[in-house]
C-alpha cells in the first residue's frame, strides 16, 4: 500500500504550480522595474533643474542691474543644464522680483525657449525671446542697500527670484502599464537670493 503519489507526477504538478505563479508575478515585477526607472530619470531631471535655478539666481544676484544680466543668467541656464534633460523642453523662464519669503511676486521677465537673444555687444546669442510687457526689466533691479537712485517702491536691495517651467516627457512605456495619462508632468523648481549689495 502506498501512502504518497507517485514522486514523478508531484514534482510535475510543482512546476506547473510554480510556471503559473511566475507568469502571474512577472507582470507586477515588471512594471515595478519599469516605475523604477522612470521615477529615476524624473527625479534625476529635478534635481538637475533645482541646481540649475541656484547657479541662476546666484549669477542674478551679483549682475543685479548690468544691461547684460538676463542674457547672462540665460547662458548659465543652457550651460548648467545637461543630459538627461533635454533644453528643448524648457517652456519658459522667469527672473522675478521677490520678498525674502520667495511667495510674493512684484513683477518678472518670462522668456520663452524660442528665437534669439543677443547680448548688448551682439556677439552672443541665447535661443529665448522675451514676452511683451515684462515688468522687472534689469533696468528696474535695485542693489543699493539705502536704495536711493531705484526706481519707486525699491527701498532696499532686491530679493531675485529665477523659476523654470520643464515639460518632462516619459521615457519608459509606464503611462501604458498603469494607465497614466500620456501627457508628462511639468516640472517648475524656483530659487531666490538677496542680490549683491552695494553702498
Amino acid at each position: 500500500m502506498r501512502l504518497f503519489g507517485h514522486p514523478g507526477k508531484e514534482r510535475r504538478r510543482n512546476r506547473g504550480q510554480a510556471l503559473v505563479e511566475f507568469s502571474l508575478i512577472i507582470p507586477i515585477f515588471m512594471t515595478l522595474v519599469v516605475a523604477i526607472a522612470e521615477f529615476s530619470f524624473v527625479l534625476t531631471i529635478k534635481i538637475g533643474i533645482t541646481d540649475t535655478t541656484q547657479d541662476a539666481v546666484q549669477m542674478a544676484a551679483e549682475m543685479g542691474n548690468n544691461p547684460d544680466a538676463d542674457f547672462a543668467i540665460l547662458s548659465r541656464i543652457e550651460t548648467d543644464l545637461t543630459g538627461p534633460a533635454d533644453k528643448t523642453k524648457i517652456q519658459s523662464v522667469e527672473i522675478f522680483w521677490t520678498n525674502n519669503y520667495g511667495n510674493s511676486n512684484f513683477g518678472e521677465m518670462r522668456y520663452t525657449r524660442t528665437g534669439l537673444l543677443h547680448n548688448k555687444a551682439n556677439t552672443a546669442t541665447v535661443p529665448y525671446t522675451a514676452d511683451a510687457g515684462g515688468a522687472y526689466p534689469y533696468s528696474s533691479r535695485c542693489s543699493i542697500v539705502s536704495g536711493v537712485g531705484c526706481l519707486s517702491g525699491h527701498t532696499t536691495v532686491d530679493w531675485i527670484g529665477v523659476k523654470i517651467t520643464y515639460q518632462y516627457a516619459w521615457v519608459t512605456p509606464l503611462p501604458g502599464l498603469v494607465g497614466l495619462s500620456s501627457t508628462a508632468p511639468t516640472i517648475v523648481q524656483s530659487s531666490i537670493c538677496r542680490m549683491e549689495p552695494i553702498q
